[in-house]
This record gives structure tokens, C-alpha cells and sequence, in this order.
């Protein structure tokens, strides 16, 4: 496992695209059975009928954590927004940094600009700061919109 989205990610969007909801669950369900942490954080933002608001959330978090300590980036991306942000767990700004730096290595996009974030706020000078800019560009140069948006943003 590489740690990001494969092709199980991509079939599950075309799915939901297309309204499949029940084609979506027995894929996952299977998936699941095989242990797969895209699986398990891909079930994480789906409920069902018979969960309760907070049984949902509880179970959610619960698989978006084992999937985040699985390995996988888009997993530890949440947790770090979790973190960040303070939803379903206490805010916790260096945890946070420690999920997207994790996630970031893998080469998530979405976490190298996080990580790049945290770093720039941290830093005071010096090398510090021209490796948060690196995973900025780096963040961009592979397609994040965001780390784009905010590279722009100093050049003007």
C-alpha cells in the first residue's frame, strides 16, 4: 500500500457520481473485510439508517484513527484537521503537525501545504522557513489549489 488514494477511491467517487449508493456499500464492505485503511476511511463519512448522529461520529473517528495509523495519508490529513480545528478531539496544534507531516511524506498534497503551513508559522528564519516554503511549492506543483492560491498570493 502506497498510502494514497488508488483506484478503490476513484470507483467509489464514479459511484457516488452516479447515485450508487448500494453498489458503494458492498464494495466498501468487502474491502473491509480485507483490512484495506482506504477502505476504512473511505467508510468513515458514510452512515447508515440505523446509527444515531453520535454513533456515527464515534465510529467515524474511530476509523478515521486506525486508518491514519494504518498509514494512510488522506486519513492522517483528517486526523490533522481534526486536530487543528478541534472536531470530535481536543484541539491539539502539534499533533496536527505531526499528522500532516506524516501525510505530507507520503506525498498528499493537501498535507504537504498543511505541513508547510505549520512549519512557516513556527519558524522564525532561516531554514525553517525555506523548508515550509519547499513543501508549499511542492504542495502546488502537484496540484493543490490552496498551496497555489497562497503562492500567488506573496507575488502580489
Amino acid at each position: 500500500m502506497t498510502g494514497l488514494p488508488t483506484d478503490l477511491t476513484k470507483e467509489i467517487n464514479r459511484l457516488l457520481d452516479l447515485g450508487r449508493m448500494d453498489d458503494v456499500a458492498v464494495i466498501l464492505r468487502d474491502a473491509l473485510k480485507s483490512g484495506s485503511a482506504e477502505a476504512m476511511f473511505l467508510s468513515s463519512s458514510y452512515g447508515s439508517q440505523e446509527e444515531s448522529i453520535e454513533e456515527f461520529e464515534a465510529r467515524s473517528l474511530s476509523q478515521v484513527m486506525l486508518s491514519a495509523d494504518m498509514g494512510y495519508a488522506p486519513a492522517q490529513f483528517r486526523l490533522g484537521t481534526y486536530f487543528l480545528f478541534g472536531d470530535f478531539v481536543g484541539v491539539d496544534v502539534d499533533r496536527a503537525e505531526q499528522c500532516f507531516k506524516s501525510a505530507a511524506g507520503s506525498g498528499y498534497p493537501p498535507a504537504m501545504y498543511e505541513y508547510g503551513l505549520a512549519l512557516l508559522k513556527g519558524a522564525s528564519a532561516g531554514d525553517s522557513r525555506v523548508e515550509a516554503m519547499s513543501w508549499i511549492a511542492r504542495a502546488a506543483e502537484a496540484g493543490d489549489d490552496h498551496a497555489a492560491g497562497f503562492l500567488a498570493g506573496i507575488g502580489d
